[in-house]
């Protein structure tokens, strides 16, 4: 039988936070009642997983993330990097004994139905995507290239325009930690077009998603996940 481990990365200093954090990092981020961190034990808590890791950075509130776990009532084995190894680059320490590994960032909030996502993931890494909207901050032109030209055709200053987005939820197969990270730094966004040759599935979601790293969009996330219990 396949067995399930959960990663949330809590490595991030949260520097866009501190008005909201004061000393702690990111994770202890206040959130409904609890903290980023409880939120996110909470919300994967019902998949049953094997084991639940903590991904923390030295010098970046480990301590603090260590002391908070004391007192949560899901179990969370936290890693330590003792230096920080970008945004993947420590889950090449995640334990063995596991066949797949759902990873989310710690300020993920979203209704994503995390159940189905790891029922349906498949191949080297499953991505989680969904759509938003982006204002690009410069008059965007077409041209028109008749002879003579080319003459511009249209100007929208500052449009707004929909753009297709990862959330900072995956999945992966524990296989990928193995072969491609080597306990070095590597980013998120390199270690998975690494794997896109071999294919990496989109599980393209269409509800509601928060990225919570800065005060005004934890803020938001808050009210939202708020106003599901009203």
């Amino acid at each position: 039988m396949s067995r399930l481990g959960v990663a949330i990365m809590a490595g991030g200093a949260g520097v866009r936070l501190r008005t909201v954090t004061g000393s702690l990092p990111k994770a202890l981020a206040p959130f409904d009642g609890g903290t980023l961190l409880s939120h996110q034990l909470a919300r994967c808590d019902a998949l049953g997983a094997d084991v639940t890791v903590v991904l923390a950075s030295r010098g970046r509130g480990d301590g603090h993330i260590l002391d908070a776990l004391a007192d949560e009532a899901v179990p969370a084995t936290v890693l330590v990097e003792p230096s920080p190894l970008g945004t993947a680059g420590g889950l090449h320490r995640l334990p063995g004994g596991v066949d797949r590994w759902l990873v989310v960032n710690v300020d993920h909030i979203s209704d994503i139905d995390r159940a189905a996502l790891v029922d349906q993931a498949s191949g080297p890494c499953t991505a989680v995507t969904t759509d938003v909207d982006a204002t690009i901050d410069e008059g965007v032109v077409t041209l028109d290239a008749r002879q003579g030209g080319p003459f511009l055709a249209s100007w929208r200053e500052r449009p707004t325009v929909r753009v297709t987005v990862t959330t900072g939820m995956y999945v992966f197969q524990d296989s990928v930690f193995r072969t491609i990270l080597d306990g070095t730094s590597r980013d998120m966004p390199d270690l998975v077009r690494s794997l896109m040759p071999s294919g990496v599935r989109a599980w393209h979601h269409t509800g509601h998603w928060f990225d919570a790293g800065t005060p005004s969009r934890i803020e938001r996330a808050e009210r939202w996940w708020r106003s599901r219990r009203a």
